[in-house]
């Protein structure tokens, strides 16, 4: 994977129309009540939105929210999830998407000792984001909003985060990278 090209901030006020435009231009979608969602995660104390700039330019988004019991998905758990990463695709391939979720960690780590996320069970791409990252998976619920109609809740606890073997070619835990870019203030 090549080194990204783009810096990783939150969200700012002057961040919010170009982040709508993203959302609309790859989802294809109305701008709705998007703005007003994307200017709440500045101000908000449990949801925060990072995006990824390049060239000044927004070129990918990603959310963490604090949800009750129920609103992710039937019988999910309240807590904190890591939500909606968009990457425009002429910046995918990047990594852009894992250092998106590593700020949204370590934002939620700051707050919080486990975090989860749901996505569709044919977000293979995802899947295998999070599950580089030591997400473990909890259940499988039906769902409208994926295209398979099932949904995947997974979590990650601050402590497995740290404790994990590491699974691939040799390198350290994502986690523990997690970790060191924690510590060090998520210089990337």
């Amino acid at each position: 994977m090549s080194e990204i090209a783009a810096r990783i901030k939150p969200l700012t006020r002057a961040d919010v129309a170009p982040a709508v435009a993203l959302a609309v231009r790859i989802l294809r979608v109305k701008p709705g009540d998007r703005g007003e969602q994307f200017a709440a995660d500045i101000t908000g104390e449990w949801r925060q939105m990072f995006v990824a700039k390049a060239n000044g330019q927004v070129v990918a988004y990603g959310r963490v929210i604090e949800l009750a019991a129920g609103e992710a998905g039937p019988e999910t758990p309240a807590g904190v999830y890591l939500s909606g990463v968009l990457v425009d695709q002429v910046w995918r391939g990047r990594g852009i998407a894992t250092a998106l979720t590593v700020a949204r960690l370590r934002w939620a780590f700051a707050r919080v000792g486990t975090v989860f996320y749901v996505t569709g069970a044919d977000n293979t791409v995802s899947l295998h984001l999070h599950a580089a990252l030591d997400f473990q998976e909890i259940k499988r619920f039906d769902s409208k909003r994926s295209a398979a109609g099932v949904d995947v809740l997974s979590e990650l606890t601050r402590t497995a985060a740290v404790t994990k073997p590491a699974r691939f070619r040799g390198e350290p835990p994502p986690s523990r990278a997690i970790l060191r870019q924690y510590e060090e203030g998520g210089r990337r």
